[in-house]
């Protein structure tokens, strides 16, 4: 990571499912959270980067890891974030790790100081 940043614990690991998907707020940074099938968990963006849509609100299909947008149905990949339809976006991914029982994130350092 180029940034300086800091880890935020969002929820117990147990709560997120394979196939799962929600949105988080991270002090007021709204991050979407997903389980892979296989058990890796992603952290992006929670807003399509078109129009702002939440992609929480979107479609998901765990065989071929896309993530539709409800709006206008931009369709990212969900392994890396990169888009599928058009290929000439991306989503911010944010790194995640286990610790312990909990996930965590980690933001840029400079976002406020709140932890779940």
């Amino acid at each position: 990571m180029s940034e300086d940043v800091r880890w935020v614990t969002v929820l117990p690991d147990e709560e997120l499912l394979e196939g799962d998907f929600l949105d988080v707020d991270i002090d007021g940074r709204a991050v979407l959270l997903l389980r892979l099938i296989g058990g890796t968990v992603k952290a992006f963006q929670a807003t399509c980067p078109h129009q702002g849509s939440l992609l929480a609100d979107g479609d998901w299909d765990t065989e071929s890891n896309v993530l539709t947008c409800p709006s206008h149905l931009w369709e990212f990949d969900v392994r890396d974030g990169r888009g599928v339809n058009p290929q000439n976006c991306r989503l911010r991914e944010y790194p995640v790790r286990l610790n312990g029982d909990r996930l965590d994130i980690a933001v840029p350092a400079g976002t406020g100081t709140t932890s779940h």
